[in-house]
């Protein structure tokens, strides 16, 4: 999916360089704070995040754009649904009452696994979903009860794409 060149801009934040890019808030910030794709430092911190200027930020938003443009492919169905099961797995382990720590902590890291999946496919409806979804899990929240209201938080937007799949799949079904 080829993202249109934005105005260029004197500052960047976290909001400005997702826009750019197309790419939900949540999957940026996960590349900063994990010092991925290249990502360079920003220029300042500030109360309100970090600041990047246009000339330290846009050589690396137009890799992106470019890398994306030649790599990035939509996620297909089967990648969907397991990338969904493992998300409401992990959910289902929260509501338990008592938590079984061993099973959390596995379906975390299944969910864990899958996030460079998200994030090397194309941004369509379903992937920014999801990512959004799973964003908890990539800001590692270690309260369980804080990652369980997150996730749950997420579940309409997650549900609407999952209705996109499922209604396609049928539709083909019934051809």
């Amino acid at each position: 999916m080829a993202v249109t060149s934005p105005a260029r801009r004197e500052l960047y934040g976290i909001a400005e360089i997702a826009d750019a890019l197309g790419l939900p808030r949540q999957l940026v910030t996960v590349w900063r704070r994990r010092r991925a794709h290249g990502m360079p430092e920003p220029d300042a911190e500030l109360a309100s995040g970090p600041v990047w200027a246009g000339t330290t930020i846009e050589p690396w938003i137009d890799g992106q754009r470019a890398a994306r443009d030649t790599t990035a492919a939509p996620l297909d169905q089967a990648t969907t649904r397991r990338i969904a099961r493992r998300l409401l797995r992990l959910v289902a382990l929260l509501l338990e009452d008592p938590r079984r720590p061993r099973l959390v902590n596995q379906a975390l890291r299944e969910v864990t696994e899958m996030l460079p999946v998200l994030e090397s496919a194309e941004q369509d409806a379903v992937a920014v979903a999801l990512t959004a979804a799973a964003a908890p899990v990539a800001e590692a929240i270690d309260d369980p009860t804080m990652l369980l209201a997150a996730l749950v938080d997420r579940l309409p937007a997650l549900a609407e794409a999952l209705r996109e799949v499922l209604t396609g799949t049928e539709q083909a079904a019934d051809r």
